[in-house]
């Protein structure tokens, strides 16, 4: 691997270094800049190690080595962001979450196996997070190269295995396409940008795909707010969001035509959280255990499951009293609640909120950066799984991409433009 006299983090260890805000311009393509690409695009592929591991991890594992090394024989941060705050008190968060998990699986006597996927999931998501602050603190231009990636990867897994389901949009083309867009057509300006998210939520709602298309249309909103002059859009946002969400549901009625799929999705998820819920009420504190291998919180998911499909005469789903083990509730925050207790959960409480004050940032604060759309989507996206995505396997990735972007923040304003010229 070729390393670049331009970029100190790419030089020989023994060479001591002071580390710049980011990356010079090269003529060529930086180590970092590759190591972004193959994360983001090999991230959609696993392999078996405990659990499912996406491969892009790996390779974020082995960034994370290289900035180890850096500190230790450089004595220095190797790059602007591994010396935020906020990044430290994520890992502190991380660590009380470790600590829960261990207090917890020894309480319960968790089996041996889950004990190991509970902590090799807090322990991987730390790496991954680290490397990812290494990546985009070398340079900005990482966060898009990884985006383009990660799209590239998923149409490549796409093409060579073909869509889960049998289903092209959703569990295909539909996620890659829509991050394109958000990176490419915000080039021609705001208003663009504007259009474009609602055009591609009304595309999700249109193919069934309706949680992305939500995000979208959320984003539509937040990025019209920006258009907005700065002291109207805290006012105005109420009465706006209140018409964006009659015109999603006018347009959610028009393409849904009573899906039975759509049914039993709500059913499903609204199952989860009611299980995940009464987890936590039952143990706030030391919590269920890694994957509550040694609770009921499992069986009394499936049998809130069976329930609600018979009142509402949908079928589809397992027996309530077959025992499976690769189930995962779609919830990262309920979950880590659920499995460690409130402190296991601490990580997650402290990224819920970071992403709605980075959210708020950007819609209220920041001026418009090209950057601004795609950010928002990273970042509703992130929020969305937060409440209804499972913590495990690529998604810690795209937990640790979106803490990258929290701290990339503050960076994308210093050369951030208005949305329009000054009028004279």
């Amino acid at each position: 691997m070729a390393l670049s006299a331009s970029n100190p983090a790419e030089l020989p260890l023994s060479v001591p270094r002071v580390y710049p805000a980011a990356e010079a311009p090269t003529r060529g393509i930086s180590v970092s800049a590759l190591m972004s690409f193959f994360a983001g695009a090999l991230t959609t592929f696993t392999v078996s190690v405990v659990g499912e591991m996406p491969v892009g991890e790996i390779v974020l594992m082995l960034v994370a080595g290289w900035a180890l090394l850096c500190v230790i024989f450089n004595r220095a941060w190797p790059g602007p962001l591994l010396r935020s705050r906020l990044l430290w008190t994520m890992l502190a968060a991380q660590l009380v979450g470790l600590i829960a998990y261990v207090a917890s699986d020894l309480y319960r006597h968790s089996a041996p196996h889950d004990m190991a996927r509970g902590w090799a999931r807090m322990i991987f998501l730390a790496i991954d997070i680290l490397a990812v602050a290494y990546l985009f603190g070398r340079s900005r231009r990482n966060f898009v190269i990884f985006l383009v990636g990660q799209c590239l990867g998923d149409l490549a897994s796409v093409a060579l295995f073909g869509p889960m389901f049998g289903d092209m949009w959703k569990f295909g083309v539909g996620a890659p396409l829509t991050m394109l867009v958000f990176l490419t057509v915000p080039l021609t300006g705001p208003v663009a940008a504007v259009l474009a998210a609602f055009g591609m939520g009304y595309l999700h709602f249109r193919f069934d795909y309706r949680s992305f298309g939500g995000v979208c249309a959320v984003a539509g909103v937040l990025l019209f707010l920006k258009l907005l002059p700065p002291r109207s859009r805290l006012w105005l946002a109420p009465l706006i969001f209140a018409v964006a969400a009659a015109g999603v549901f006018a347009v959610y009625q028009r393409t849904q035509d009573g899906r039975e799929r759509a049914t039993r999705s709500d059913i499903e998820r609204s199952a989860m959280v009611e299980a995940a819920f009464e987890a936590v009420e039952e143990s706030p504190f030391i919590g269920h255990g890694s994957w509550f291998s040694n609770s009921n919180v499992y069986e009394n998911f499936m049998i809130i499951r069976h329930i609600a499909a018979k009142q509402a005469r949908v079928g589809g789903f397992a027996d309530p009293n077959r025992e499976t083990d690769t189930m995962a509730l779609h919830s990262q925050l309920l979950v880590a609640l659920a499995e460690g207790g409130l402190f296991g959960g601490a990580f997650f409480i402290l990224f819920g909120v970071a992403l709605l004050q980075g959210l708020g940032r950007i819609t209220f604060v920041s001026a418009w950066h090209r950057l601004t759309p795609v950010a928002v989507l990273v970042l509703l996206s992130a929020f969305w799984n937060l409440l209804f995505s499972p913590f495990s396997g690529a998604h810690r990735v795209y937990i640790a991409v979106a803490c990258g972007l929290l701290l990339l923040l503050p960076e994308l304003n210093v050369d951030a433009r208005p949305p329009f010229p000054a009028q004279r």
